[in-house]
């Protein structure tokens, strides 16, 4: 094989949606190669799809250039229709090599494209040995799985059916290598299953039964009403000739709008049809539009407020601006909707990353989604991964028991997590929970008590001492392996969010499990802030954490040592003066001092500053990296009144000032 790509004569644009398109069809190949390993028998359900899949990507890469990956896909091509044709049947070793093989190809084009050409000498020989081998230890007589493919016309009768709540079955009935009369089976069979419900349609068709050249006989079932457990054993232990190796019965599962193909042998998911592509640049330059859109709209408002409202002119300008307001609010809705994809496309990656744990570790797990079609923040959703990708690596690893011990205890030898994802107002909470042994917070305790990171006579709460497992270097695990360990992972989830302006909560229940429930806002890009001054400089907060300002009196205030504090039955509010604390001094009028309070851990903060001004939307832009790394400012923003302001990063200031965590 030779490499004949010329990165100079690759189009760039070109290359990019390759990139992003294929990277799609891997991860959709990786879902259902994955199904296939929990269910050997849904390879049927999905084959022609992943041929589609094979063939895309076969066709894509030779249109770029890259023929290395144009030859491999061509052998993944012919290994899917040999299954198709019921020449071969995907097995542990096949499924774990095409795993394999996805693993290196998805790194390849994320980092290696225009760089390296990729490793197709070694892949077309692995793959070809998977066919070569079955070739060699097939037996002469064995018959071919015929394949189990709907018209157009069938899928729709069985999504219209499924659809008035009744059922679809897949019968399968399996001879034996040796089997004599086959046919005779196949259409006395088929004589029982009318008597139950219609039948739509036969593999192989009826026509072919008395051909006798097949290893299955599959039957598509309508059914009125389930099938009662009695009747389902009756199809089981129906009896037939000693050919008849095994039956099976599969119920067809609805699938809903986002997945409507309900044959299972095109083994449709979320169609091209249902997604959109959009360039970053773009999406950004939109973003930009709508900054410059949302001044605009703040500065007539300003000219609004400061002009004379009895002509004429300014009544004509209160409505203009009347008519601003709402086309900015809709094209608002409208630009943050570009950003927005359902969780399912985060969650995606992470059942490959958990068969992959479990497999090192010798467990069996199974991982569950809710909420899938939440919608969250693309940025935000990336910003996510590594942080659940640990937070699914430590349940696996430290949440769930080894099977044994499951056993033991009376549990399913079969660890569940569950990735679930749901809106509250303007944040999304995503929880990862396991059924495993829970938080042992005595051994946390003596964990923190052995590094010094607190003392034996500290009397902790149990929530404080589960807030130790987010410190730096933390970690109860006496062994470094290649999947914990080291210290790392707990802290930087809890600095990945700090950095979304995000918090994390932990439920635990000894020897029922633990739940992380990640809290982040809906978007970052353009929020609604709570303006404020101090010294003459505009301080933005972010009006999702603000709970109310208020004024009071310098005598409200007390001081607990250095600690400033305002009491308000029944809790006592810490303070932070933030003309002292950025340098931005101002005199404080003993009888009016305006006071910003906001959530923060499990109580609030107060933020003293020198005056309120009010809501405002504004796009937070990055700070110059050439001033340095500002952790306690979030963002910038150009606001109406020409003015530069700064966006705090409220939660870091009140947990780094206060020690609230």
């Amino acid at each position: 094989m030779t490499d004949q790509r010329d990165a100079n004569f690759i189009d760039s644009d070109l290359l990019a949606a390759f990139i992003a398109e294929t990277s799609e069809q891997i991860e959709r190949l990786v879902t259902i190669l994955l199904q296939i390993e929990a269910d050997k028998e849904r390879q049927s359900e999905f084959i022609d799809e992943m041929f589609r899949l094979a063939h895309n990507i076969k066709g894509s890469s030779g249109l770029i250039g890259l023929t290395e990956v144009t030859e491999v896909m061509h052998e993944i091509e012919n290994l899917f229709s040999a299954v198709r044709n019921g020449q071969y049947a995907l097995d542990n070793e096949a499924v774990d090599l095409l795993l394999s093989f996805t693993d290196e190809f998805s790194n390849y084009l994320t980092k290696n494209v225009m760089t390296t050409p990729f490793a197709g000498e070694k892949w077309l020989e692995r793959i070809k040995s998977l066919t070569n081998k079955e070739s060699s230890t097939r037996e002469t007589n064995q018959k071919p799985v015929p394949p189990l493919i709907l018209s157009e016309e069938e899928k729709a009768k069985v999504n219209a059916w499924q659809e008035e709540g009744k059922c679809v079955y897949e019968i399968d009935l399996k001879f034996s290598s040796d089997a004599q009369m086959r046919s005779v089976s196949a259409v006395i069979f088929l004589r029982y299953l009318r008597t139950l419900g219609n039948v739509l349609t036969t593999a192989p068709s009826e026509d072919l039964i008395p051909e006798e050249n097949y290893a299955s006989f599959r039957v598509v079932l309508f059914t009125e009403d389930q099938l009662t457990p009695e009747m389902e054993q009756s199809i089981l232990n129906y009896p037939l000739n000693n050919g008849v190796q095994e039956i099976n019965i599969r119920k067809w599962n609805y699938r809903n709008d986002d997945q409507k193909g309900i044959d299972p042998s095109a083994g449709d998911s979320l169609s091209a049809g249902q997604t959109i592509r959009v360039k970053a640049e773009r999406i950004d330059n939109v973003i930009n539009q709508l900054g410059k859109l949302l001044t605009i709209k703040t500065s007539l408002s300003h000219l609004y407020q400061s002009g004379y409202q009895g002509k004429p002119t300014w009544e004509q300008l209160a409505k203009i601006l009347q008519e601003l307001d709402q086309t900015v609010s809709t094209l608002q809705i409208g630009a943050m909707d570009l950003r927005m994809i359902p969780v399912r496309q985060l969650f995606s990656r992470f059942p490959k990353i958990v068969r992959d744990i479990t497999k090192l570790l010798g467990k069996k797990v199974e991982l569950h989604f809710v909420g899938e079609d939440t919608e969250i923040d693309k940025h935000i959703g990336e910003e996510l991964i590594d942080a659940l990708t640990h937070l699914l690596r430590n349940a696996v690893d430290h949440g769930l028991e080894d099977m044994e011990t499951r056993k033991k205890l009376g549990k399913d030898p079969t660890g569940h997590i569950t990735l679930g994802a749901r809106q509250e107002g303007s944040h999304i909470v995503i929880s990862v929970s396991d059924d495993g042994r829970g938080l042992d917070l005595e051994k946390i305790k003596e964990k923190a008590i052995a590094t010094g990171l607190i003392s034996e006579d500290n009397n902790l709460s149990d929530e404080e001492i589960i807030r130790l497992i987010f410190t730096p270097g933390f970690s109860t695990s006496s062994q470094v392996s290649e999947i914990s360990g080291r210290g790392v992972g707990m802290d930087v989830v809890k600095t990945n969010l700090k950095r979304l302006q995000g918090d994390i909560d932990v439920q635990t229940e000894p020897g029922r499990g633990t739940t992380f429930l990640l809290r982040v806002p809906l978007t970052l890009a353009i929020i609604q802030s709570f303006m404020v001054k101090v010294g003459g400089q505009i301080f933005g907060i972010p009006v999702t954490d603000v709970v109310q300002s208020i004024i009071i009196k310098e005598e409200e205030i007390h001081t607990a040592g250095d600690q400033l504090i305002f009491y308000r039955y029944p809790e006592t509010i810490p303070l932070v003066d933030l003309g002292e604390h950025f340098r931005f001094p101002f005199a404080r009028d003993k009888m009016r001092i305006p006071v910003v309070i906001i959530n923060s851990g499990r109580g609030h903060v107060g933020f003293i500053v020198e005056e309120l001004i009010g809501l405002e939307d504004i796009m937070i832009k990055p700070i110059n990296k050439a001033m340095g790394e500002v952790q306690q400012i979030a963002g910038a923003a150009l606001l109406g009144s020409g003015q530069i302001g700064l966006i705090l990063n409220h939660q870091l200031i009140a947990q780094q000032l206060l020690n609230i965590d």
